[in-house]
């Protein structure tokens, strides 16, 4: 008889699968440190192998919606992890840019696309109808208990075996702990299922599909602010551990203090999962980014190792904002597009996080390597993050909805 997973032990394995692959990428900071140290490289173009990765996600989500509206989600991921374990496996040979570049800005984040965010709200949509946001929110949780305990993690691997053997062990484990857990419990959910089952529906014209959604008013204003809400959070997420060495902690208190804000921002993505289905995704967002404000602006006057204050105001601020976007962008996207083709819209619309990631990776060290400072990139970051409020909010006007209702085919009576 084949065994049938709850839908919370499904959310729980994917808050453990989504925590480490997410919570490895978003330490990348901590590698970053690690290897200027090493090879002496710019920093410039050393983020840009962060740039790298979301730009192979930016390009390479479309295609994962695809397949999930053609296959499961067990295939997609366990290959997910296979190509992360070969890339961070050959990410310890790294001796030189171009190969720091190939192994880890390509092939491991090829992986990290296919486990990633696409796959997991995928999943969680096919396993929840109702508390959906909330669902989301306890799995995208994981990112932050996966910072939590990466960051600190990767600094003692690093201070203790050297960057090459923290590649190899973050290799062993995806390759015999996520690939097995992810092979044995990832199947579809009862309301996939549902919605595969049926040839065709005798309402189905007024369904999204990829193309329409592509010529749909309200994602474009989503995929706006999600450039925007990426580019100012990774702005912060890769040069934050080397601001704070910058300014005088050392490396481990950097990275245990990024440790910390994952582990805020995982009560983070939580509570707002909560909140956006209590009051409107709208106003949670506004919240969000209003928190996420605060935490910015307290790293910007941090000056000297004796303001410990404003990196704990950076913690509980930053962190609870940090990624918890994400939960709201999900859960509005599905609640807009849901339908057939949900798949290759989540798809389309996750380019956003990486073209504006890797925008803001990127600019971050290039600001830095012309200035000298990390001022002027963070208050980029605070622009960033309030001109995509403004479009959460223009998404929301009834007149935009309107207008996309004028996209689907009209059914004579």
């Amino acid at each position: 008889m084949r065994f049938s997973p709850t839908p919370w032990l499904v959310a729980t394995l994917a808050f453990v699968i989504l925590g480490f692959t997410r919570g490895l990428h978003s330490s990348f900071g901590v590698f970053y440190v690690a290897l200027l140290d090493t090879f002496g490289w710019s920093r410039g173009a050393t983020a840009g192998v962060f740039s790298m990765v979301l730009t192979v996600d930016a390009i390479l989500s479309p295609l994962v919606g695809y397949l999930l509206d053609r296959f499961d989600t067990k295939k997609i991921v366990c290959g997910g992890c296979l190509a992360l374990s070969l890339g961070l496996l050959l990410s310890r040979t790294i001796a030189s840019l171009w190969q720091l570049y190939i192994f880890f800005g390509l092939i491991s984040a090829v992986g990290i696309t296919f486990t990633g965010m696409v796959p997991h709200v995928f999943l969680v949509s096919e396993w929840f109808a109702s508390n959906r946001a909330s669902a989301i929110g306890f799995v995208y949780a994981g990112t932050g208990v996966g910072i939590l305990l990466l960051a600190p993690l990767s600094e003692w691997l690093l201070s203790n075996w050297g960057w090459p053997r923290a590649f190899q062990t973050f290799s062993g484990i995806v390759l015999i702990a996520l690939l097995p857990l992810a092979g044995m419990f990832y199947q579809h959910g009862p309301f996939g299922e549902k919605l595969r089952s049926k040839k065709e529906s005798k309402i189905d014209d007024n369904r999204w599909t990829a193309k329409l959604a592509l010529q749909s008013m309200q994602f474009w204003l989503l995929f706006f602010a999600r450039i925007c809400a990426a580019s100012g959070t990774t702005v912060i997420v890769t040069h934050q551990v080397a601001h704070v060495v910058d300014v005088g902690y050392s490396k481990f208190m950097a990275a245990s203090i990024f440790g910390l804000a994952g582990i805020t921002s995982s009560f983070g993505r939580v509570v707002f999962g909560f909140i956006a289905d209590l009051l409107t995704k709208q106003a949670a967002y506004t919240l969000n980014i209003l928190m996420t404000m605060i935490g910015v602006g307290a790293l910007m006057i941090l000056r000297d190792p004796s303001q410990a204050w404003l990196l704990y105001v950076y913690v509980v601020f930053f962190g609870i904002g940090f990624g918890s976007r994400a939960v709201i962008f999900s859960a509005l996207t599905a609640d807009i597009f849901s339908g057939k083709g949900f798949g290759s819209i989540l798809g389309y619309s996750t380019v956003a996080v990486g073209v504006g990631g890797a925008l803001g990776s990127w600019l971050g060290g290039a600001f830095y390597d012309w200035t000298g400072s990390y001022l002027v990139s963070f208050a980029l970051s605070a622009l960033v993050l309030g001109c995509s409020d403004v479009c959460i909010w223009l998404a929301a006007v009834p007149s935009v909805a309107n207008r996309d209702k004028r996209l689907f085919p009209q059914n004579p009576q």
